[in-house]
């Protein structure tokens, strides 16, 4: 699946293309996308097919994905998904040290019943946050109407 993010100059847009070529498309405002580059890192690394990601692959919309009425009934692994995301998130900002990821992970995962946490070393924590920085940076680097082109599997 093809995930575009444009940037626009007060608003940014989101649009993913399935294999079958239909798509779902959201604006997100002037919100940088740090959090969807998050969900891309954690599902593509622990090869997530239930994730936000990979709920839209599978056919749902964006907006189905932001319906409180539709999100109580998602999987485990969706919810697994927003943990990982989340805390990614938090190693960023600096709120959370590399040694405290998978734990809290552990912990947060405990309060949903069904969550399977997937093992996870340093060097896979370092990996991940890693590959969110740089896509993070790079998208700072991009200029208003251009594009950045990610490939979900």
């Amino acid at each position: 699946m093809e995930i575009i993010l444009t940037k626009g100059k007060t608003r940014n847009t989101m649009t993913c293309t399935r294999q079958d070529g239909s798509s779902t498309s959201v604006n997100l405002g002037p919100n940088v996308p740090n959090h969807d580059f998050a969900h891309f890192i954690v599902e593509n690394k622990f090869k997530l097919k239930k994730g936000f990601f990979g709920n839209i692959k599978a056919g749902k919309t964006i907006a189905e994905l932001s319906d409180p009425k539709l999100i109580k009934d998602l999987s485990p692994e969706t919810w697994l998904s927003e943990i990982l995301a989340r805390n990614l998130q938090s190693l960023r900002s600096g709120a959370l040290e590399i040694e405290q990821f998978a734990e809290i992970i552990k912990w947060e995962s405990k309060k949903i019943n069904g969550i399977i946490v997937p093992k996870m070393d340093f060097e896979d924590i370092c990996e991940m946050k890693q590959n969110f920085d740089n896509i993070c940076e790079k998208w700072n680097l991009i200029q208003e109407s251009e594009e950045m082109k990610l490939l979900y599997a």
